[in-house]
Parts: structure tokens; C-alpha cells; sequence
């Protein structure tokens, strides 16, 4: 509801105690102090409600603006503001990326909002810390933290926009992959445009599911979690259906 909207719904609230017989434009006029043909032509349309006024009317008639909204819009927009507040994931215990290894555990201490309305935090999902990674720097963008969806789905179904977290070689890496005759390849921003400088994961295709720990949802940085929603980072996919 905008001022607009409450403006029309308090008018029609005067006009209808006015066809009822309970006021009189007189008596409504005496009421806010203003003269009785301003306040007709204000219930006319033919000035403008102005704010002083509208307050004036609003204590006059013990009313709040919350009285004017529809109560089916007032609780879609708690109900919105409760999600959006109270759902937060909690963070790996270490971070991710060059050096790093697939952290272990979950510190249930520390925690990041969730980027998109949920009931309840899915148990797929979980925030981690990221360091600076030179040949991940486009994609990355500056990003300090990221949503990780560690499902089983999500570690299996490799598609070539995905990108992972895959520990190799005693290192948590952020990656794109791209199957090969025999196995997966490991791209960077770096190399993406030259298949000759992909890493071969030498793993068989089993192990590169045990190698593939997650997939990135969403990207940011945590000192923008008291931000709207909407200006909180950004999704690589799928922001709320999946």
C-alpha cells in the first residue's frame, strides 16, 4: 500500500460514516479545524488531502495507517519480513579455496542470511568463507563468501556452467568441470578458452564424485547481510526453486 492507497481507503472510510449518518461534513470539519467547504471539497476530490490534514483525521478517528492496509497484505508482509530475518546458514569451520582443504565440520556459531525466502534453512546448504583465488578472479569477482549445495544431486549432475568445489590434491578448489573420454577436467577463468591447459582430474568417475563436495548457488560478501535480500550478492543458478 502506498500513500496514495491509504489517502483513497481513509476518504472513503469518512465518506461512508457520513452516508451512515454518523458525522456531518460540519461536524468532520469542526473536528480537524478546517472550514466546512474545505473539508467538502476535500471529500469531493477537489483538494488534495494534505498530510496534516490526513493526520488530523487519523487521530480525530483513532485510527493508525496500519488500520487502512488490507489484512491479507499486512500479513504476506510480515510473514516476507519474518522469513527473510530470522533464516540464516551456518558457515564450514574453515575456509575454501588455493592451500585449503574441504573443511569437515560446521560452526553452528557462525552463520550468514539466507539470499532467498525459505521457511526453513535446507539441510543441503551450507556457507563458507572463500580466499583470494588469482585464477578465479572474474568469476569470483570479489566475492568473500558463497552458498554451497553439497545434495547428492547436485554433486552428480556435473553441467558445464556448474561451478564446484573440488578437493584435489589436498586442496578445496572452486572449478568449472568438463567431462573427457575418460574423466573430468578441471577450468579456471584462466584457461577456459584453452582445453590444452585443463587439468585432468585423474580420478575415475566414481572418485570424481567423491572429489565434487559441492555446488555454488550464490556468491557475496559478508558485510553486506544487513542489506534487502535482493542486494545481497548474486545466484550462479536456480535462486529459489531448487
Amino acid at each position: 500500500m502506498n500513500y496514495q492507497d491509504a489517502q483513497a481507503e481513509l476518504l472513503a472510510r469518512v465518506r461512508d460514516r457520513i452516508h451512515n449518518g454518523e458525522l456531518t461534513e460540519r461536524g468532520l470539519a469542526r473536528r480537524i479545524g478546517i472550514s466546512q467547504p474545505h473539508a467538502h471539497n476535500v471529500l469531493k476530490g477537489v483538494r488534495n488531502l494534505s498530510p496534516e490534514i490526513f493526520d488530523s483525521i487519523l487521530e480525530r478517528f483513532h485510527l493508525s495507517l496500519l488500520d487502512l492496509a488490507p489484512v491479507a497484505e499486512l500479513e504476506a508482509n510480515l510473514e516476507a519480513r519474518k522469513m527473510e530475518r530470522t533464516q540464516e546458514v551456518a558457515f564450514l569451520v574453515g575456509a575454501i579455496g588455493p592451500g585449503m582443504a574441504w573443511p569437515t565440520t560446521i560452526d553452528r556459531r557462525r552463520s550468514f542470511p539466507l539470499p532467498f525466502p525459505s521457511l526453513a534453512v535446507p539441510p543441503n546448504l551450507v556457507m563458507a568463507r572463500l580466499t583470494a583465488d588469482p585464477a578465479m578472479s572474474v568469476t569470483l569477482a570479489g566475492a568473500e563468501i558463497a552458498l554451497l549445495d553439497h545434495s547428492d544431486e547436485q554433486r552428480r549432475n556435473i553441467v558445464p556452467a556448474g561451478l564446484y568445489v573440488v578437493s584435489y590434491e589436498g586442496q578445496a578448489l572452486l572449478r568449472y568441470l568438463r567431462p573427457g573420454p575418460l574423466s573430468y577436467y578441471l577450468l579456471t577463468d584462466v584457461n577456459m578458452n584453452h582445453p590444452i591447459a585443463w587439468q585432468r582430474l585423474r580420478l575415475t568417475r566414481a572418485e570424481v564424485f567423491e572429489a565434487v563436495k559441492a555446488r555454488v548457488r550464490w556468491l557475496g560478501s559478508e558485510r553486506d547481510r544487513n542489506l534487502p535480500m535482493a542486494q545481497r550478492g548474486r545466484f550462479l543458478y536456480d535462486a529459489i526453486s531448487r
